[in-house]
This record gives C-alpha cells, sequence and structure tokens, in this order.
C-alpha cells in the first residue's frame, strides 16, 4: 500500500522506448528455485462488484478502467515479471489483487503462456477487496497444505484486511513454509498506524511458533510489502528478524536498506517496504538455502520515471485520476533458492 501524503511527480507516457522481453520458460536446473514478489498496484477487474468498494476502478468510476487499460496492465506487469530472471519465476507471491479472477487473467497472459502455474487464493474481509495470492509452478514444487491467517486491527475505521497467507511444500525433499503478506499501510502516520501492523506481525508469529515447535529448524520463507522497514519494530522485535539471525529471523533486505536501496520511493527516498524474511536454515549452507547472490530488487530504466529533479520512481499505472499506463508503484522482489551439499 503506499504511505500517507503521497507527492504524486507528473508521468510522462511513452516517453522512453525499450526491447520487447521474450517469455522465458522454467529453468533446467532441477535444484534451484526462482521466487518472486510483486505488489502489482491495484490489479482491479473491470467489473463492479457491490460488496467492496471497488468502484472507482470501473468503467463509470473516476479512474476510466476499462477492459483496454485492464488489458494493457495485464501486459506491462509480465513483462516485469518475465524480465526478473533467465526463466518465469517458480513461486510468485503477488499483493493488491482484487481476486482469483484477475490472477487467472494474469496466468493467461502472453509472458505466462509456457508455464502451467497453479493459483492459491481466498478472499479478504478488506473493504476495497484488496488481497494476496501465490502462483507456483507445480512441475517444480508441491504446495499442498494452505491456512489464512486473519486479524483484526486495533486502530482506525476500518478493523478488516488483507489475509496472510500461509502455503506449505516440498522441493527435492525438503519442506518448505511460504507466507505471502501485505501488512496494514501508514496512512494517518506511521506511529499512528503502528498497532494495526504489529498485530498482523503477532498472529504471523504465532503461526510461524507452532510451525517451529514441531519443527526447530523449518525452512520459513516469509515474503510480501510489510509497509514497515527492516529496522522497524514489526519486523526487529516481533517477527524477530535481523541481519544474522540472532533473533530467529534473517531480513535478506536489512542491508540493502541500510545502504538505501528499496522497492518504494517516498519523497525522493527509497525504502524497503517489500521484503524476503527467512528462517536460519535457509542461510546456513546446507540443504535448501537462499542464494544470496541473487537477492535483488528488480529494476530496469524503462520500468523508471525520472522527475527533473533526477529522481526516480517505480513508473505507476495511476497517480490519484491520471493514468500514467505504468507498472506499478512498487518493484518486485526476486532471488533464487537452492539445493546445497
Amino acid at each position: 500500500m503506499k504511505l500517507f501524503k503521497f507527492i504524486i511527480p507528473v508521468f510522462i507516457i511513452g516517453i522512453v522506448s525499450c526491447k520487447e522481453v521474450k517469455p522465458t520458460a522454467t529453468s533446467d536446473n532441477v535444484n534451484e528455485l526462482q521466487v518472486l514478489f510483486y505488489n502489482v498496484e491495484n490489479l482491479f477487474d473491470t467489473i463492479d462488484d457491490p460488496a467492496k468498494a471497488d468502484e472507482e476502478f470501473t468503467p463509470t468510476g473516476k479512474k476510466m478502467w476499462n477492459d483496454e487499460r485492464y488489458a494493457y496492465k495485464l501486459k506491462q506487469l509480465g513483462k516485469v515479471i518475465a524480465s526478473a530472471d533467465s526463466h518465469m519465476p517458480d513461486i510468485l507471491g503477488l499483493c493488491e489483487i482484487e481476486n482469483r479472477k484477475v490472477v487467472e487473467d494474469l496466468n493467461a497472459s502472453t509472458y505466462f503462456s509456457k508455464v502451467n502455474y497453479e493459483i492459491l487464493h481466498n478472499e479478504s474481509p478488506d473493504g476495497r477487496g484488496i488481497d494476496v495470492g501465490l502462483m507456483f509452478n507445480p512441475d517444480r514444487i508441491q504446495l499442498d497444505d494452505v491456512e489464512y491467517i486473519q486479524s483484526t486491527l486495533p486502530v482506525g475505521d476500518r478493523p478488516n484486511t488483507r489475509l496472510v497467507l500461509h502455503a506449505k511444500g516440498e522441493f527435492n525433499g525438503e519442506e518448505l513454509h511460504i507466507y505471502v503478506n501485505h501488512w496494514p499501510s501508514r496512512y494517518g502516520g506511521q506511529k499512528e498506524s503502528e498497532p494495526n501492523r504489529l498485530t498482523v506481525a503477532y498472529n504471523v508469529r504465532k503461526s510461524m511458533d507452532a510451525v517451529l515447535e514441531s519443527n526447530p529448524n523449518a525452512n520459513i520463507l516469509m515474503m510480501g510489502d510489510f509497509n514497515d522497514h527492516p529496522n522497524n519494530k514489526s519486523l526487529r522485535e516481533v517477527i524477530g528478524a535481523g541481519l544474522d539471525g540472532s533473533n530467529g529471523m534473517v531480513n535478506l533486505m536489512w542491508e540493502k536498506h541500510k545502504r538505501g536501496e528499496g522497492s518504494y520511493n517516498y519523497r525522493g527516498e527509497w525504502g524497503a517496504l517489500d521484503q524476503f524474511v527467512v528462517t536460519p536454515s535457509l542461510t546456513d549452507g546446507k540443504g535448501l538455502d537462499v542464494d544470496l547472490n541473487t537477492v535483488q530488487f528488480v529494476r530496469h530504466d524503462w520500468m523508471m520515471y525520472v522527475n527533473d529533479e533526477g529522481e526516480a520512481y517505480p513508473n505507476r499505472t495511476y497517480g490519484g485520476p491520471n493514468y500514467y499506463a505504468g507498472f506499478s508503484d512498487h518493484l518486485p522482489i526476486a532471488m533464487r533458492l537452492v539445493i546445497k551439499e
């Protein structure tokens, strides 16, 4: 979600041309998994759902969201996802999706044609209908045990928020737990809204503790838009995620955020709102492990808008009611999991 009081830069459509990214298939390496997470910025269909506050994303809404714009958005997202590595991701976490249909439509687009993805999704109680979802290649990994973690927010007039998806699977004999997150926004201020993110963090931590109680060496991968930075309380204290795993979890974006890298640009300052967080068992050099050299914010010049001050922002689809025909206001994050002897 967007940080509050975001200053909208003026985007220019079609100013940069770039070479078309060709669709890619999966890797031939049976010992690796390509993982990507992407906040796709309000991926709504064009149909008004009376149970959701989605009216602005309809042909008659203030954003004039129509079939042509929707189809172009799907193409733009596919282009970014296909560009992250030499092949399509084996595991793709998504947030800011309206429903299962939009994920199915994304899956049916050109860039996904060579991978037979399966989809995990459940409708969230969020008032706008914003959900998380997970796409995975069943030829590469099996995910067959899914739960959805619900939280009631203590602050604000919208107590219902996005579900957190927890999927359990297996890769080459190694068990893997995946948590797909989209934590409450900073609307109203970081400090004022912090109790909401602490609440979700506590509930996710409780689920992970149950996993670790059964297996202290469990492989757990958290991915998501946390709407907090690695050094904020929700991740640092409640989840226990730091640089080295001494508090229980390793935040793979800790050093990158410290260096000023990030997935989201707020008033000219980059921050790592989108993160991978893992148990130390995924960084110990044995069995299933993160290839640390592959952890990245996916960023290409053609994905960016540079304003008159030289500040680069992710080229987004909308700024307020203005249509910019971009990709998303967030950059994706990507990495590889590998089997080590």
